[in-house]
């Protein structure tokens, strides 16, 4: 709100000194003068006060801009491995940190033409472009007051993330057909003694094509935001304190028929069946989100406190390599991989357990060594990345349990 209202009294200020500044161009020579100065004036006043009010965003902007450069990097890196048709919507938000060379943080890839070229790849960026064309085209031929907030639209967009807003496209296609029907306005302004009511009419069939695919737009989106609406309320009453197991359970089962995609609704209904069925839902939901690094985590979990250490061990790998940058989830697989190992020594399988602890191993070398790159580094760590105590202790245990003479005497800890 505060924002809201400085925009809204500049914009007043704005309009009411243009109005001013044009009477006294208009009003003589010395008036024109004055009028001259004054623009001069207020332009340093403006230019002083952005620069005050953007200087610590300024200087801020360093690290910012190195973070940016970055990410750019390695979203160009991720673009060729589909540089033609893309990797599909939302690229760069569920892939990007299994790419990333530094532990930043950042959601949004911060130029819309990288975040066009992952999702739909050349094509659709040539796509894309000549829609550009076109609206620039039409504007500067029938509108070009238009121009400047369509230029503004696109520069920004290039080096910030506005493009992942419908609402910016909406503008952006709102004023393209401004621009594509100012002639028939002027037109239609011109002809003053022609009602509106007997303007001619299109064609019919087109009208119902046109109605036809209105409606069945509005429609789809209508359903497949209810279904997402629904599942969110259902997840959230789950989640809440109040709901006991069998209404949580209940609740989480609705969730899930409504919107079966979404990893975290799935986490949580597999956590309240038994093993064989809680895999199978987690299994489900990994073939519809196939980079989720919290899936692989919950599988290697579930594997390991039913004693499979391999199928641990290969699930925890493809989880942290989609997420090698969380510390986290590095200690927790470090954990499981303890307790896998344990599992299999205590029912008899020697050999088993030590090659699951070995694996455990390998795992906790990677983690260190990817923490002393960071530490040594000099780039961002947004995430905070580094290795904690709990994971050393684990490291320790699995070395024990792998190569150690004594594995049933190494202390049982949990996190």
């Amino acid at each position: 709100m505060p924002g809201l209202l400085a925009l809204a009294g500049a914009w007043a200020a704005a309009l009411l000194g243009t109005l001013l500044l044009c009477r006294l161009w208009h009003s003589g020579a010395r008036a024109r003068a004055a009028a001259l100065t004054a623009t001069v004036l207020a332009g340093i006043t403006a230019a002083t006060v952005a620069v005050a009010s953007t200087a610590d965003r300024m200087a801020a902007g360093v690290g910012t801009g190195v973070s940016r450069l970055q990410m750019w990097r390695d979203a160009l890196k991720l673009w060729t491995e589909a540089a033609w048709l893309g990797h599909g919507g939302e690229t760069w938000r569920n892939m990007f940190r299994a790419i990333q060379s530094s532990p930043y943080v950042g959601g949004e890839v911060h130029n819309g033409f990288l975040d066009l070229a992952l999702d739909t790849g050349v094509i659709g960026l040539l796509l894309i472009a000549g829609w550009f064309f076109f609206t620039l085209r039409t504007m500067w031929r029938q509108a070009p007051q238009l121009l400047p907030s369509v230029i503004i639209f696109g520069l920004h967009g290039a080096m910030d993330f506005d493009w992942s807003f419908t609402f910016l496209w909406m503008i952006f296609i709102w004023l393209g057909g401004w621009a594509l029907s100012s002639p028939t306005l002027q037109e239609s302004a011109a002809d003053k003694k022609r009602s509106r009511f007997f303007l001619p009419l299109s064609p019919w069939p087109q009208r119902i094509l046109t109605g036809l695919l209105v409606l069945f737009w509005l429609g789809g989106t209508a359903w497949l935001a209810g279904q997402q609406v629904a599942a969110e309320q259902q997840y959230r009453l789950a989640m809440s304190k109040d709901s006991g197991d069998t209404e949580r359970k209940a609740l989480l089962t609705a969730a899930y028929k409504f919107n079966p995609y979404r990893p975290d609704i799935a986490i949580s209904l597999s956590r309240t069946l038994p093993a064989k069925k809680a895999e199978s839902i987690l299994v489900q939901s990994l073939s519809c989100s196939p980079v989720s690094p919290q899936l692989y985590g919950e599988l290697g979990r579930l594997a390991a406190q039913s004693g499979r250490g391999e199928s641990a061990g290969n699930y925890f790998e493809h989880g942290l390599a989609l997420n090698r940058f969380d510390a986290s989830s590095q200690s927790q697989a470090l954990y499981w991989m303890e307790q896998a190992s344990r599992r299999e020594l205590a029912a008899g399988y020697a050999e088993r357990g030590r090659q699951t602890a070995a694996a455990g191993v390998k795992i906790y070398e990677r983690y260190r060594q990817l923490a002393e790159e960071v530490a040594a580094g000099e780039e961002r760590n947004d995430r905070r990345f580094g290795l904690g105590e709990e994971a050393s202790r684990y490291g320790d245990n699995l070395r024990l349990l792998a190569f150690g003479p004594h594995a049933s005497e190494v202390t049982r800890k949990s996190p």
